[in-house]
């Protein structure tokens, strides 16, 4: 992967990497049509702008696409986006050389 890939990838991973913001995700997954950010809030437990901030920042990394409708937004998961992303960086992944033998499973511990 190229330096500009690795920023892609750490943004995604960055918006997806908070709380309220993968709830929104996993609400999105479970949804049979686009919804607006009242009914996705109930979620997370926040109110809509918080959702709707929440939501912007997604939809800046591509994982969320917004419509206009009037006044309102509507946001659809960009599934198919997302999923490659994730499953690039998977097989990026599996296809890594352990640099040190995996055999043992061992937790570095910590100082007391």
């Amino acid at each position: 992967m190229e330096r500009i890939q690795h920023q892609a990838l750490a943004d995604l991973l960055k918006a997806l990497g908070e709380f309220n913001r993968l709830s929104l995700v996993y609400e999105l997954c479970q949804c049979d049509k686009p919804r607006n950010a009242m009914c996705l809030c109930e979620c997370c437990s926040v109110d809509a702008s918080v959702a709707s901030r929440h939501l912007k920042i997604l939809a800046e990394q591509g994982v969320v696409q917004i419509k206009k409708k009037g006044r309102e937004r509507i946001y659809s998961l960009n599934r198919s986006e997302v999923a490659n992303q994730l499953r690039s960086l998977a097989d990026q992944i599996e296809g890594c050389s352990p640099a040190v033998s995996t055999t043992t499973n061992h937790r570095p511990r910590k100082a007391i």
